[in-house]
């Protein structure tokens, strides 16, 4: 049975377009390293993609490699053991660090890493289960479609022009945002997600975004 939290997730999401479930020993390699929660998903609704392949929840190991090129110039391996669980249409990687939870993000159309709140404190109370109910608990659909030079989201008519997305596919701006790219839909092609964020990954060092920081600032700005 699906608890709460991800019952409102599919609601927001629809039941997945894309599945694939995972193998006994695609499940029992993460025992002890991702919530149990998370491997219960897996089990239940499998490694799925919805909307036609706005949001896909994953398996780890596929982006080990891509994950391993995007941080090991940074220090955050020093840090913490980071696995992608989640990724969208545009790439963009959703981490869980083993003992700091959803606290890192990559951002690769924009060449960013970005920090987040994460949840050390509860996993260090023994709360991980608790943590990524909310992660899903919390992701929206209108947060995974990234908006265009004319402020408009653009899945849709990339769904459109080029069709749904499969497990290994996103949607790509050529050339590179990062590298002068425009946020049209005619600068939007299908790639394959693998050769795609290997070939960001061969563009050097990304920027490192402090999102927790700026966070933290505005909420004491706020008085919150």
């Amino acid at each position: 049975m699906l608890d709460d939290n991800f019952e409102y997730f599919i609601e927001k999401f629809g039941q997945p377009t894309s599945q694939r479930f995972p193998t006994i020993s695609e499940v029992e390699k993460y025992h002890g390293i991702l919530p149990d929660r998370l491997l219960e998903y897996w089990q239940e609704i499998g490694f799925s993609g919805y909307m036609d392949g706005l949001f896909w929840i994953v398996n780890p190991a596929d982006y080990d490699d891509v994950l391993e090129r995007f941080l090991e110039p940074t220090d955050f391996p020093d840090l913490d053991t980071y696995h992608v669980i989640a990724r969208n249409a545009w790439g963009d990687l959703y981490l869980w660090g083993e003992n700091t939870g959803d606290s890192l993000d990559i951002t690769p159309m924009n060449h960013w890493v970005s920090t987040g709140q994460g949840c050390a404190s509860n996993i260090a109370k023994g709360e991980a289960n608790k943590c990524i109910e909310l992660f899903f608990a919390f992701t929206k659909p209108k947060n995974e479609n990234t908006q265009g030079e004319n402020g408009k989201p653009m899945f849709e008519s990339a769904l459109k022009a080029h069709g749904a997305l499969a497990e290994d596919e996103l949607f790509a701006f050529n050339p590179f945002l990062f590298m002068g790219g425009n946020k049209t839909i005619k600068d939007i092609s299908k790639e394959n997600i693998f050769v795609h964020l290997n070939l960001i990954a061969d563009m050097g060092d990304m920027e490192v975004i402090d999102m927790a920081s700026m966070v933290s600032s505005t909420l004491k700005q706020h008085g919150a």
